[in-house]
């Protein structure tokens, strides 16, 4: 049974990777207390600064982890001269600034274990840029460029990094869009059809198995041959 930290347990994805790990032992965190999870939970709201020892002391007797998830991200759909700096202050936050404190305060439990891994949930737009969702893709960008650095930096402790940049995922952030940006996104997807929120657990699910220890520092894309 492996110790798991899964970050944004709450989310289409997150709620996926919990089902896909419900065999180990997961302490997880969200935005909002769900006490139905299998898991022990602790409430942290990302979009505001934490700090390191604040998050040490949800991991009080944990000496040893072996797998860092971490999933949140909230699209801003919004053209940049309308983007408010309290919106790029929140975007940061959950996507960069709360990642790298988890690994910092982590790191020395993750170097405990046997074999260890990061995974990160990016998005396609992370890679590639979006019109209207420029400050999301930057942080989601930023993501990606840590997990190629942290890759090369922690392989000599045994440690893996990775993330899996998912296309258009059905669930919350896909509600936002109306049936006709939908209709219009179908048409440009090359299988036609939305990714399930249990194909991008998966791919995380491999990246933690015995056969991926050799991958470490890539971005796996789940995007139907969109953007390849």
């Amino acid at each position: 049974m492996s110790n798991v930290v899964l970050v944004g347990a709450t989310g289409d994805i997150g709620k996926c990777i919990h089902e896909c790990l419900k065999n180990d032992k997961i302490i997880t965190f969200s935005h909002k207390n769900t006490p139905e999870l299998d898991s022990t939970h602790h409430y942290l709201d990302l979009s505001q600064p934490f700090s390191e020892s604040e998050l040490a002391g949800c991991f009080s007797g944990v000496e040893t982890v072996d797998t860092l998830i971490f999933t949140p991200g909230e699209a801003l759909f919004e053209l940049i001269q309308d983007t408010t700096l309290e919106q790029v202050d929140g975007q940061y936050n959950v996507s960069v600034r709360a990642l790298i404190t988890f690994i910092k305060v982590l790191l020395p439990k993750l170097r405990r274990s046997r074999r260890a891994s990061i995974i990160v949930i990016s998005s396609v737009w992370g890679t590639y840029g979006a019109s209207m969702e420029s400050i999301y893709s930057t942080f989601k960008g930023a993501q990606e460029t840590l997990v190629k650095s942290l890759a090369k930096e922690l392989a000599p402790s045994n440690i893996t990094v990775n993330a899996v940049a998912p296309g258009v995922v059905r669930g919350k952030m896909t509600l936002k869009l109306s049936e006709e940006d939908i209709a219009m996104m179908l048409e440009d997807l090359p299988q036609g059809r939305l990714i399930e929120p249990r194909e991008v657990a998966s791919a995380a699910e491999y990246l933690l198995s015995e056969n991926a220890r050799s991958i470490t520092g890539e971005v796996l894309k789940i995007n139907g041959g969109w953007y390849t």
